[in-house]
């Protein structure tokens, strides 16, 4: 197959991961360059699959799984969401008990309850957790 046409292919495969993002296609592209060196130093077609196959099958199974470690991986101190707001200071702007109170946390009010006793209205608080829209908390140590 002519250099060109390995090219095309390879773009055609980087098109196709922007729209994926899951790095499969990538890998894919990244094998149709390699047979594309091939071409261009003037191997035959059955050499080109091979040179294909070949870094298809080690990028897939070796670069990409260490690509995606490093793609997903976090900082530890990165949590989004009702996840942030686990270890936030909260005050009772009502006493609250096993099945109902209210709390300010980031100045936003929530629904809350707690599983230790009842807490008085104006005591500061400590969110150990977030089940659907309502903050389970402690008192502030």
């Amino acid at each position: 197959m002519p250099f060109w046409m390995w090219l095309a292919v390879s773009g055609v495969l980087l098109v196709i991961e922007i729209l994926t993002v899951d790095l499969l296609f990538a890998s894919l592209a990244f094998s149709a360059l390699l047979a594309a060196g091939a071409s261009a130093l003037g191997f035959s077609l059955v050499v080109q699959g091979i040179v294909f196959g070949v870094g298809a099958t080690f990028s897939i199974l070796l670069l990409r799984p260490i690509a995606l470690r490093h793609l997903r991986k976090k900082p530890k101190d990165h949590a989004t969401n009702v996840e942030a707001l686990i270890g936030s200071p909260a005050l009772a702007l009502s006493e609250i008990t096993d099945i109902s109170g209210q709390v300010k946390i980031s100045g936003e009010i929530w629904r809350a309850r707690t599983s230790v006793g009842p807490l008085a209205k104006e005591s500061r608080l400590e969110v150990v957790a977030i089940e659907g829209a309502t903050a389970i908390v402690k008192p502030k140590e």
